[in-house]
């Protein structure tokens, strides 16, 4: 008995011994896998997105040997937003979802860097619109097929994943309590890592080059950035003393000059002086007129806020004067605050004066949101490709600038009074690899960087038709024998992987700016920032309104107070009190009027095709409604348009229209019966202008 009982204790010691051995092992395996997926993935998610930032697997792993502190900063913010999925029943769900999410960034970090020089940024989501919209221009069927493909993939992966996906059937408290302790880690070491990591400390929220700081700084950490850094961060000393304090130091400038000339600016896409290409040789001047130019009126370089992309952070700060800097990470303005404020511009201290403000762009009248922002900038009227006849597409599809120059006329013929316009061309945009210049091209290559040859012979080609259309520009408006100012600049330089050696004398963040005049101003070279390019224009002929303008025109430019005291404004003025202003909102949104002639319907008739519309102000971009309905219809010429289906007057529905009037429904949904209209859409289907309705008895269908 004693023995027997003696051998069941060595057998019990041994099944506990067993059973402790099996929940250690299994709690061993368990440790092992959470740290595989949650340490381990990480790194590799890090190394695969900084190689796909950097285009090469071998740089990937030199900045993590070369730059571990800042390699391992990147992987924690990573480990950070995976860690969330510990919270989740369907925890492995959250964390594939998670993690495939960073991956898709990387990769679309790594698409865009092969079309573009800026880096991906959050913002860039917000400009999904604009985006697709100019796809076609970057992309072929093929890259948008395969691109629609692999976001079914995804979507039919994340729904497979859902349903199969192993799930906790409840969360204890223990598991809650350890998933807060290990984010409470990862954040802790987020902030121990900062504060002690000199290469960490470094990592700047401002950037002065975007593109090197996703270089430095890692794509993580800066995309992270620009998720949380938007806007005009509070400077410390804003106060209703400290603004007006910069306000009273302005000096009351001398009184506005009596001669009040048409002011043009023209913004250039993606132009430059090629000739400060070191590497680039051509068989004669790309841009003859713009030297001309050059030689005898004022100009120099001017910084611009982007490269290779971004135009309309460049047309912000020279249509405010406010630095796009000083704004979140690579944020777009007229994406954010400009939505629904109005900001000082030159449209709104010229309108003090009696200026009407338009603008010309031979683009998506939607592009960047600009239909809308146009208002909160002070412009009068917006004339977009959808307004205008006569365009032609160069071979990426983009319009041609030349109708640009009979557009500007159009606007400074539209009204009696002085008039500020504001050109915006298109033709010299990106991209350029897969397109050839004609064999007849005027200007030759004969030296270009390897690989390139065919990309640079395009862009150069393009550059002279842009040229060409600057030349009959300054032509045109000297015969109109009115006193004129024309600015021209480019807004940053194009997408074709320039580096900063690769120049003369010059950075990536430099292009040039011509002023021409026909009021004998003298000639002036001064290097300027975008930012202060209005204000220093409109002091030369005398015109001091609006405080950003007067605190430009009088500030000493290099002081640190300079750009202290221009943020303080900006925060003023779009984030905080108004305090410039005796607390008041200063501006007022324009009523925008998409283009400038008039859209009307003046007779329909019958013929043998089916119906002739006539009117005026037609384009191609036009469509023809019936009771509210489009028809098919083909545009003819900007007095006539032809309806190519049959269409039959509503006895009945004009039966109940005499007994009521037009509803407001009605009117707002475009169904009044028995009524022709003319709506300008664009190709995604957005209405920017319309007519006034035509009824039936008021045309010639009446009558036949």
């Amino acid at each position: 008995m004693k023995k027997a009982s003696i051998l069941w204790s060595k057998r019990g010691e041994t099944m506990e011994q067993k059973d402790r051995k099996r929940f250690d092992k299994k709690t061993i395996e368990k440790f092992i896998q959470y740290g595989l997926r949650y340490l381990g993935i990480p790194i590799v998610l890090e190394l695969i997105i900084e190689s796909l930032n950097r285009k090469s697997v071998v740089e990937g792993f030199l900045y993590m040997v070369h730059w571990p502190s800042l390699f391992v900063f990147n992987t924690l913010i990573i480990m950070l937003t995976v860690s969330i999925a510990m919270f989740f029943k369907r925890e492995i769900f959250v964390f594939t979802t998670i993690s495939a999410v960073w991956l898709i960034f990387g990769i679309v970090n790594f698409v865009i860097l092969n079309f573009r020089v800026t880096p991906f940024s959050a913002v860039d989501i917000t400009l999904l619109d604009s985006a697709l919209s100019v796809s076609n221009h970057y992309l072929s069927a093929q890259n948008i097929a395969m691109i629609v493909l692999a976001v079914i993939v995804v979507i039919v992966s994340i729904i497979c994943l859902y349903r199969k996906a192993p799930k906790h059937t409840h969360m204890t408290q223990k598991k809650l309590v350890i998933a807060g302790i290990s984010v409470a880690l990862i954040v802790m070491a987020i902030f121990i890592l900062k504060s002690k990591s000199n290469s960490v400390q470094a990592l700047s929220t401002k950037y002065t080059n975007i593109s090197e700081a996703y270089e430095n700084y890692g794509f993580v950490y800066c995309f992270t950035n620009s998720i949380i850094d938007t806007g005009i961060s509070k400077p410390e000393d804003y106060s209703k003393e400290s603004v007006q304090k910069v306000i009273s130091g302005l000096q009351q400038s001398e009184k506005t000059n009596t001669v009040k000339p048409n002011i043009i600016f023209v913004q250039l896409e993606s132009f430059f002086d090629v000739d400060t290409l070191k590497s680039l040789k051509l068989s004669e001047d790309a841009i003859p007129n713009f030297h001309n130019l050059q030689q005898k009126y004022s100009g120099g370089l001017l910084t611009v806020p982007t490269v290779g992309a971004g135009t309309v952070n460049t047309e912000f700060e020279v249509l405010t004067g406010m630095s796009q800097k000083d704004f979140g990470t690579s944020e777009y303005p007229y994406k954010t605050v400009l939505r629904d404020t109005t900001s000082e511009s030159i449209c709104y201290d010229l309108k003090s004066l009696g200026y009407s403000s338009h603008c010309v762009h031979n683009n998506e009248g939607t592009f960047y949101g600009r239909n809308k922002v146009f208002a909160n900038l002070g412009f009068d009227t917006f004339t977009s490709m959808e307004f205008m006849n006569g365009l032609e597409d160069n071979p990426n599809g983009w319009k041609k600038d030349k109708t640009l120059t009979q557009e500007i006329i159009n606007k400074l013929d539209s009204t009696t009074g002085p008039d500020f316009t504001m050109g915006i061309t298109v033709q010299s945009h990106g991209k350029y690899a897969g397109f050839e210049a004609d064999k007849n091209a005027k200007i030759k290559v004969n030296q270009a960087p390897e690989g390139m040859e065919d990309s640079y012979a395009y862009y150069v080609n393009q550059l002279y038709e842009v040229d060409q259309m600057i030349g009959e520009l300054v032509t045109a408006l000297n015969n109109r024998q009115e006193k004129t100012i024309l600015v021209l600049y480019g807004d940053h330089l194009p997408s074709l992987d320039i580096k900063k050696e690769d120049l003369k004398d010059t950075n990536l963040y430099q292009t040039q700016y011509v002023v021409w005049d026909n009021m004998g101003l003298a000639k002036e070279n001064k290097n300027l920032s975008s930012y202060q390019l209005y204000a220093e224009i409109l002091d030369r002929v005398g015109i001091h309104e609006g405080n950003i303008t007067k605190f430009h025109q009088q500030a000493e430019w290099k002081t640190k107070t300079y750009h202290e005291n221009l943020k303080l404004l900006e925060y003023d003025m779009l984030y905080g009190q108004n305090y410039a202003y005796n607390e008041n909102k200063p501006y007022q949104p324009t009523n925008l009027r998409m283009g400038t002639k008039a859209i009307t319907i003046s007779d329909v008739s019958k013929n043998e095709k089916g119906y002739l519309v006539t009117g005026t102000g037609f384009t191609p971009y036009c469509y023809v409604l019936f009771q509210g309905d489009d028809l098919s219809a083909e545009w003819i010429d900007e007095n006539h348009m032809q309806i190519t289906e049959e269409i039959s007057y509503d006895t009945e529905a004009q039966q109940e229209q005499s007994q009521e009037n037009t509803t407001q429904e009605q009117v707002e949904k475009k169904k009044i019966p028995n009524a022709f209209l003319i709506q300008v859409q664009t190709d995604g289907g957005t209405v920017l202008g319309e007519s006034e309705v035509k009824k039936w008895e008021e045309t010639s269908l009446a009558r036949q």
